[in-house]
C-alpha cells in the first residue's frame, strides 16, 4: 500500500499508522488480543458497532478504507470516522467487560 500512497495522503495515513501501531496503539489489543474478532461475534454487539469492526478488522483494511477517498479532505473525513468508531468499540468492549480501561501496568 505505501508504494501507492499519494505524496498528499501521507500525514493521514502517518497518524493512523501511530493511533493504531504507535506505543499506545490499539493495535495489541484490536488484532493481537482479537478484540474485534470477539466484539464481531459478542450477541449483544449492535449492528452499527458490527459494522465498525468489518472495518477495523485489520490494520491494511484501515488503511484501504482511507487510501481509498477521493481527496485529502475525504481521506482526512474516512480516518476521523475510523477513530470514531475506535473509540466505540472501546467503550463498548469496557462496556461487555472484555477489557478494564481504568486499570493501568506499569
Amino acid at each position: 500500500m505505501a508504494a501507492d500512497l499519494p505524496k498528499s495522503f501521507e500525514p493521514v495515513v502517518a497518524l493512523l499508522r501511530q493511533t493504531f501501531a504507535g506505543s499506545h496503539g490499539v493495535a495489541h489489543a484490536f488484532w493481537h488480543q482479537h478484540l474485534v474478532e470477539r466484539l464481531s461475534r459478542h450477541p449483544l454487539t449492535p449492528s452499527n458497532l458490527r459494522q465498525a469492526c468489518v472495518l477495523l478488522s485489520s490494520y491494511s483494511r484501515a488503511e484501504s478504507y482511507v487510501l481509498d477517498a477521493k481527496d485529502l479532505q475525504d481521506a482526512w473525513s474516512r480516518s476521523l470516522e475510523l477513530y470514531a468508531a475506535t473509540n466505540q468499540l472501546l467503550a463498548w468492549a469496557s462496556e461487555l467487560n472484555l477489557i478494564d480501561c481504568t486499570s493501568r501496568k506499569t
